[in-house]
C-alpha cells in the first residue's frame, strides 16, 4: 500500500523560526534545568486522541498541526477529554486558502488557529479526504490556541531541534509537530524500533508524544490509520531519517 505524505515547507519558516527564539527562547532554556524521566507518554495522560488517517490526499501537514492544537486542550483539561475532542481536518482542507491535498506545512494551521481557531468535526462534518464546499457557519464554536511555538532553545544552526529541546516541549506542552523524511523503508513499517534508513528528503508532518531512552527511540503518531505500525505509531530512533525537523509546539491556557 502506498501512503500520501504531503509535507512542503513554508518559504518564511526561517524567519518564524528565528522569531519564535526570540519570543520564546529564554523561557524554553529554563523549561530544560527541570528534571528529565528516561520515558515519556502523553498518552497515559490522557492528552492525546485516537490515530486519524488521511487517506489518498497530501494533508498530513493539516493532521499534525490539528492534533498538535488537540493535544494543548487535552493538557489544558478543557476539550472534553482526548476520546471526544476532535477537530476538523476537513475545514481547513475546505475553507482555507492553502495547498489541501497537493501539501503544505503544519505551521499553517497552528497560524489559524491561534488567529482565528478550528471547529470540532462533529460540527464542521466528516473528513472527506480532499477539499470540498466550506460548511463552515457562524453559529460553530471555533478553538484557538493562545500561542505556538519552535522547540529549539537556542538559534538554529539546523532544523532538527536538539533531543533534550523535544523533550522538554513535549513535557511541558504534551506532544510536538515535526517532519520526517519518510521514504519506503519508513512506509514499510511494521513495529519495533525503526532505525535510520539514511533518507534525508523531508516530506511527511507527524506528531512526537513520547520518548524511550531504554531504546533511544521517539514515540511517533503518524495519520496513516491505525493499520500501519504499531497501531498507528512507530517507535523511531532519535535522529533516523530527520525526525525532530521543525518541531512545533501549541499551548492553551486553562
Amino acid at each position: 500500500m502506498t501512503y500520501a505524505r504531503g509535507h512542503v515547507r513554508r518559504p518564511d519558516k526561517d524567519h518564524l523560526i528565528a522569531l519564535s527564539h526570540t519570543r520564546h527562547g529564554l523561557r524554553l532554556r529554563g523549561m530544560l534545568t527541570a528534571p528529565m524521566p528516561s520515558s515519556w507518554d502523553s498518552r497515559t495522560l490522557g492528552f492525546v486522541g485516537p490515530v486519524k488517517d488521511q487517506g489518498a490526499c497530501g494533508s498530513c501537514w493539516d493532521f499534525s498541526g490539528t492534533g498538535v492544537v488537540e493535544v494543548a486542550y487535552n493538557k489544558a483539561g478543557i476539550g472534553g477529554g482526548a476520546s471526544a475532542f476532535s477537530l476538523s481536518e476537513e475545514y481547513t482542507l475546505s475553507c482555507l486558502n492553502n495547498g489541501g491535498c497537493n501539501g503544505d506545512d503544519n505551521t499553517t494551521v497552528l497560524d489559524w488557529a491561534k488567529g482565528h481557531g478550528l471547529p470540532l468535526t462533529s460540527d464542521y462534518g466528516p473528513y472527506q479526504a480532499a477539499p470540498g464546499t466550506c460548511l463552515y457557519a457562524p453559529t460553530m464554536a471555533m478553538y484557538k490556541i493562545d500561542d505556538w511555538g519552535f522547540a529549539n532553545t537556542q538559534p538554529a544552526d539546523s532544523n532538527i531541534a536538539p533531543r533534550d529541546d523535544i523533550k522538554a516541549a513535549i513535557m511541558q506542552y504534551g506532544a510536538v509537530g515535526c517532519a520526517v523524511a519518510a521514504d519506503a523503508a519508513f512506509e514499510g513499517y511494521t513495529g519495533g524500533v525503526f532505525a535510520d534508513s539514511g533518507s534525508t528528503q523531508i516530506d511527511h508532518d507527524v506528531m512526537l508524544v513520547g520518548w524511550d531512552d531504554s531504546v533511544n527511540a521517539w514515540l511517533l503518531r503518524n495519520s496513516w490509520g491505525t493499520g500501519w505500525g504499531e497501531s498507528g505509531y512507530m517507535r523511531i530512533a532519535y535522529g533516523a531519517n530527520c525526525i525532530g525537523t521543525e518541531a512545533v509546539w501549541a499551548v492553551k491556557h486553562a
